[in-house]
């Protein structure tokens, strides 16, 4: 019987599951991802014939479902496997476990070596293998590949059930190719084609035999490409697996050549910041407009305008790229007309973009999706963030009418509500019942457990739009649009007035998680409010009485904050939002805390993620993970179906970082300002080079000091000012 975990991410209809198959939870497993290409291999470099989420994947289809590698009939025994440095490749040693070859004959096991080395490129998987002899007797042995296509889309995958499927196609084979194909009901034809070099002995519509002799010291290597399309798209060429590692290098590469540098005295730290920058490079898709980040790896291998839009705001100080590409993708999906089934209005930004057979044939509303009540805010803050840290008047400029039409959007759904707070209530039957990040069907509710009604006003959303508001005025000025700003300032400051009296709980000392239809507030202790922090639109002596709240132990795990405290009605702490940690909702209140000087209660948060993350495999941060407090000698209790990778957690280091050396960009003045900058007591300095302000590049030096921080201006590049403000 397979587990099942209630889907806390996505509900549609009454049946939404993300598969937890006990099997696919326990395994290893590697991961790699080219643009809308992504696979999902267990430690021995094949996708296993178990529930789960291994494969091969483009365009929210899984186009290769098995892949399995033997010799004589065996599994190879894994001596090592894992991601290469820069995660764009995977590479696994084998070797050979006793292997009976005739009566009487046994080839004794770690005789043979065989390597394997997996990249994506484009739409293609490359698989190269060697096969390296290590005894003094010739043998001729079996290599086998088995494989399966089964074309199942992702949400399928995730445990979405359909009545019916397209039409499998008839298997068509040559010497050395196999194309498999899928009609689907939306008409549309899936092709999966297997190319071997050199031709196998044996091929058929399930696997390939290799003859292998192999005399002693021998080596032999072969070459498996898999090309997945969509027609009437024309499929890609075939290269060979070096060219296409190359290739896929090559944009990765240039990304690292501008990006700003950093480093520190600590190495196991640099070794998190490494990790994080290769997996958010992983997981960039490079559009038309420019790179955009995609939200994690197995579920939302897809644009995500939420997931985008914090994760560059993460990077902005060390890739404005990333911000470049995703407001210009963003700005061209905004929303152009009023769709019920699609929860489109005009001037919203997308929630999500799905390209699979259930979108298509509209049995999923992501076709794309506008379901979030803060991903139009988050689009205003980024633009207006880039234009400080750049003075790209010019690109603000080009921003400005999609920036103008969100903020109509902003004011009519406002008016809506008549209280100014951006407020949700899905119209799609098939659409997100929360819109905001907790999207979890119940990660809504009152304190007696009842959820929420719609439509919601969520406490961060309304500090969202408070920083977008403001942000807007700033952007609208340096556009020379000055007579717009004062409206906007208005608008920011009534809103914060009527925010402060609607969401305050005196008898909690803390602010509400919502308020619902009849403006009722939802009076629990979520992580929420944290955000708020971020945007500063609390007081500051109410800045230091939520922070005292948030570090307290029934929201404070030792590893992060909760999403909800441990003595709520719906507290658990294995759920996806309603107990668990998600690291980057820890450090955008750690980051919030840092901005209104309290420092300490940051440096405790940033000290816990940093400890959270050296339990987890390579260093790689989770998603999330649950909340139960941490135990001396005991690692986080990890989240069975957690994306890993997954963006805004590769963004949580940099966020930290930025907040350490307290960056404070001020591009159209020509300066950058570090404000009193602050390290943890593990850390004895950071090193940034190529921090980027306007034209200029800075590379400085925070180190620990006697009183405070010691700022050393090691190089510049242009003319930019530094400022340090203790």
């Amino acid at each position: 019987m397979t587990d099942r975990l209630p889907s806390d991410d996505v509900l549609i209809g009454e049946h939404y599951y993300i598969l937890a198959s006990s099997v696919a939870a326990d395994l290893p497993k590697l991961v790699l991802k080219h643009d809308d290409a992504f696979l999902v291999a267990d430690r021995r470099g094949d996708f296993p014939n178990v529930p789960g989420e291994f494969g091969f994947y483009f365009a929210d289809t899984r186009f290769l479902s098995l892949l399995e590698l033997r010799l004589h009939g065996l599994r190879g025994i894994a001596l090592n496997a894992g991601v290469s440095e820069n995660a764009l490749e995977a590479a696994i040693d084998l070797t050979n476990p006793d292997m009976p070859l005739r009566p009487h004959v046994v080839l004794p096991g770690r005789s043979m070596r065989l390597a394997r080395r997996l990249t994506i490129y484009g739409q293609q998987l490359y698989h190269w293998m060697a096969v390296e002899s290590f005894v003094h007797e010739p043998h001729d042995l079996v290599l086998t590949l088995s494989f399966t296509a089964d074309f199942v889309d992702v949400f399928e995958v995730r445990g979405h059930p359909r009545p019916r499927r397209g039409t499998m196609l008839p298997a068509q084979v040559d010497e050395r190719v196999v194309r498999l194909g899928y009609r689907g009901l939306d008409s549309l034809v899936r092709t999966c084609t297997l190319a071997f070099d050199p031709p196998p002995a044996r091929l058929d519509a399930a696997g390939a035999d290799y003859r292998l002799a192999l005399t002693p010291g021998a080596r032999i290597e072969l070459s498996l490409v898999v090309t997945a399309n969509v027609e009437p798209a024309p499929a890609p060429r075939t290269l060979s697996f070096f060219d296409a590692a190359k290739r896929r290098r090559a944009p990765v590469e240039r990304l690292e050549q501008e990006a700003t540098r950093v480093r520190t005295n600590h190495d196991l730290f640099d070794h998190w910041l490494l990790r994080s920058r290769q997996d958010l490079h992983l997981l960039l898709t490079e559009t038309p407009e420019g790179f955009v980040p995609y939200a994690g790896i197995p579920w939302y291998v897809a644009p995500f305008g939420r997931d985008a839009l914090i994760t560059a705001l993460q990077l902005l100080p060390f890739e404005p790229e990333l911000a470049r590409g995703t407001l210009r993708y963003l700005a061209r999906m905004q929303g152009t007309v009023d769709d019920a089934f699609t929860d489109q209005e005009p001037g919203k930004i997308l929630h999500e973009h799905r390209r699979g057979e259930m979108a298509t044939c509209r049995e999923i509303p992501f076709i794309p999706y506008y379901g979030s009540v803060d991903a139009t805010p988050l689009f205003v803050m980024l633009a207006a963030e880039y234009l400080r840290w750049t003075d790209d008047v010019d690109f603000a400029r080009e921003m400005w009418p999609a920036v103008d039409r969100a903020l109509t959007w902003m004011w009519s759904m406002g008016e809506a509500h008549g209280r100014g707070f951006l407020a949700y209530a899905r119209r799609s039957p098939l659409g997100l019942p929360n819109q905001g990040w907790k999207d979890s069907h119940d990660s809504v509710m009152h304190a007696d457990g009842r959820l929420a009604e719609p439509p919601i006003a969520l406490a961060e959303v309304q500090g969202y739009q408070y920083a977008a508001l403001l942000g807007a005025a700033a952007m609208a000025e340096a556009l020379g649009r000055e007579a717009e700003a004062p409206a906007l300032r208005t608008r920011a400051r009534r809103l914060q007035e009527r925010f402060e009296a609607d969401f305050w709980l005196p008898d909690q000392a803390f602010y509400a998680l919502a308020l619902d239809r009849e403006g009722a507030p939802c009076r629990v202790i979520s992580s929420n409010p944290g955000h708020l922090l971020w945007t500063h639109i609390v007081s500051d002596s109410r800045a230091q009485i939520v922070t005292r709240r948030l570090m307290q132990d029934d929201m404070f795990t030792g590893w992060g904050l909760r999403t909800l405290a441990s003595g709520e009605r719906l507290y658990n702490p294995m759920s996806y939002h309603n107990g668990s940690v998600w690291p980057h909702d820890t450090a955008l209140a750690a980051v919030g805390m840092r901005r209104y000087g309290m420092t300490a209660q940051f440096l405790t948060l940033a000290t816990a993620i940093f400890e959270s993350v050296l339990q987890f495999d390579e260093m790689r941060m989770p998603e999330l993970f649950c909340g139960f407090p941490r135990v001396a000698g005991y690692a986080p209790t990890r989240y069975p179906v957690a994306c890993s990778p997954q963006a805004w957690a590769t963004g949580v280091v940099f966020q930290l970082i930025g907040a350490m050396l307290g960056l404070r960009p001020e591009a159209a003045d020509n300066q950058i300002t570090l404000e009193r900058p602050t390290l943890p007591g593990w850390l004895t300095w950071i090193e940034a080079r190529g921090l980027r302000v306007s034209k200029s590049r800075l590379a400085v030096r925070v180190s620990q000091g006697h009183d405070s921080a010691a700022v050393e201006l090691l190089a510049r590049d242009g003319d930019a000012e530094l400022v340090v403000r203790r």
